[in-house]
């Protein structure tokens, strides 16, 4: 295949990004396809839910995570085959990501002849939906294709283990650079959203101002945590200056607990347990917030944020089974967020972020967007691990009962956070856009 007619194929399926890999002798059939020594791929590659694999391989037992992947071929002729049995898998201890899989079942001679060898010049290419699907193209050396990605390797932006291909015509950074200059050289902006549709309607709720930023982007509501933009994430936090935009506090990501009294007793023991009576004076109500941080019993809850099954001198993950945890005195899990749903909570971030500053007004209410931005580059959850046990990374919930003596009714919030001061810690390249 021609490399013109491998862009078609995937552009006329629906891909936004292509990422691509020159494979290494072990990375083949027998030996899976090396993602990397980190936490890179999960960042950028769309898998189903991560859980502990409890199988045995080759008579011993690994600590593995495993998801499943919606990959499919793209064969010669620019058709489609699906690798229904592709598997993302997770060593954590190592750490390591590889892909399974993916020749199960394929009638397609090409991808099993390129994939089981152990040829050098290899690619494989791996094209993104905005619907969380691949779609995959191996090639041998020297091929049409190899030679193409061997010219064009050097001079493209890398993402873990991966080259990333401009599928537009344009590169990706400068393009949202391009947009997001734009858009503040517009001034006030009256609040607005897209629906699924990319119709534009009023917005007047509290977060209307990330809201009118992907309007102005024109990005749609696409299902993710965070809104995607190239393969950026995109997120707007409140300034009070755009000349020196420091931010407060961000949200990282907002996951329930999946163990401790919580789950075991339900959410209304819990706050009976630990929560206090609400300090403004509102009558019949039991809060449960606070920053909660490492090692540091809260003076209010009477919890301390712990970690389990993690290293600190390593910085690695010894046991899948653990995970962050809120304990009593006699070290009574009340809260715990298991790693497996940690990491599919974090897979939602992407591996490059921007972070656009905004001032508001109301009467009507409206934003202004600053032209000097911060972005980060090459997250990984490792890296959340590290920031929680320094304090950066806290527990904030804002979960209450309210009607607790008659029929109460409660609000749940967990939400995990960090000072925009820190936000440096989750990635390894971070820095200032003063786009003009």
């Amino acid at each position: 295949m021609q490399p013109a007619d491998l862009l078609k194929a995937l552009k006329d399926n629906g891909c936004t990004r292509l990422l691509a890999k020159r494979l290494a002798p072990n990375d083949n059939s027998k030996n899976q396809i090396y993602l990397g020594g980190d936490y890179s791929a999960i960042q950028v590659l769309p898998f189903g839910s991560l859980v502990d694999d409890t199988s045995v391989v080759a008579s011993s037992k690994r600590a593995r995570l495993k998801a499943n992947v919606s990959l499919s071929w793209v064969d010669e002729g620019g058709g489609i085959e699906e690798a229904s049995h592709s598997n993302l898998i997770l060593y954590p201890k190592y750490p390591e990501v590889r892909l399974s899989g993916l020749l199960q079942g394929l009638r397609t001679r090409h991808q099993s002849d390129v994939i089981a060898s152990r040829d050098e010049g290899r690619w494989l290419f791996l094209g993104i939906t905005q619907a969380g699907q691949i779609l995959a193209y191996a090639c041998k050396a020297a091929s049409p294709c190899a030679n193409w990605a061997e010219s064009l390797s050097s001079q493209l932006p890398v993402v873990g283990v991966f080259c990333e291909f401009p599928l537009n015509g344009h590169d990706a950074r400068s393009n949202i650079q391009q947009v997001l200059g734009d858009i503040a050289g517009k001034g006030w902006i009256r609040s607005k959203r897209l629906n699924g549709a990319g119709e534009t309607r009023p917005c007047e709720s509290e977060n209307c101002g990330g809201y009118t930023l992907e309007a102005e982007m024109e990005i749609r509501p696409n299902g993710r945590a965070d809104p995607d933009y190239e393969g950026w994430e995109v997120k707007q936090f409140h300034v009070t200056d755009l000349r020196e935009p420091i931010g407060a506090q961000l949200t990282l990501f907002t996951p329930e607990p999946d163990g401790g009294v919580y789950c075991s007793e339900g959410v209304e023991e819990f706050i009976r347990q630990y929560g206090y009576p609400d300090v403004s004076g509102i009558a019949d109500r039991i809060n449960f917030g606070g920053a909660h941080r490492f090692g540091i019993s809260h003076p209010r809850t009477s919890l301390t944020l712990t970690l389990a099954g993690w290293n600190t001198t390593t910085k690695k993950i010894d046991s899948v089974s653990g995970g962050i945890r809120l304990v009593d005195a006699r070290e009574n899990v009340a809260a715990s967020w298991s790693f497996p749903d940690l990491i599919n909570h974090w897979k939602r971030k992407h591996a490059k972020a921007v972070y656009v500053p905004s001032l508001k007004a109301t009467d009507p209410l409206r934003y202004r967007y600053g032209s000097k931005v911060f972005f980060g580059i090459g997250t990984d959850f490792p890296l959340v691990l590290d920031s929680v046990t320094k304090g950066h990374v806290i527990y904030d919930p804002g979960i209450k009962m309210e009607n607790s003596s008659k029929s109460p009714t409660i609000k749940r919030r967990s939400q995990f956070r960090i000072l925009f001061k820190n936000l440096s810690g989750l990635y390894r390249q971070t820095g200032w856009w003063d786009l003009g």
